[in-house]
């Protein structure tokens, strides 16, 4: 469904929000955490006509006592490779823009 957005004038898509259990997390539960915890235990997919992306949380994945979060185009080539934030609100500003 689209909305006319009259601040601006634009057409705004409609963005759905899924969230499950990330793979590499339910890998990590049946290994009896025999290694660091690499990434969040969820997945957000967000899809709108335009495509799908996924939002993933890494969890001091380079050893540097940071965590960051990271975007990839699941469906639509919306981007190349992955782009990665220090927060997941601004993951989640990139994502409406591809959106």
């Amino acid at each position: 469904m689209k909305k006319l957005n009259k601040e601006k004038n634009t057409l705004k898509e409609k963005i759905e929000v899924k969230r499950k259990v990330h793979n590499i997390y339910s890998e990590w539960i049946g290994s009896g955490k025999m290694f660091r915890q690499l990434v969040g235990k969820w997945q957000f997919i967000y899809s709108s006509p335009k495509g799908k992306i996924s939002c993933v949380k890494f969890l001091d994945y380079f050893c540097d006592g940071k965590d960051f979060w990271e975007i990839y185009s699941l469906d639509g080539d919306l981007f190349e490779d992955v782009e990665r934030f220090d927060s997941k609100k601004e993951a989640e500003k990139q994502i409406k823009k591809y959106l």
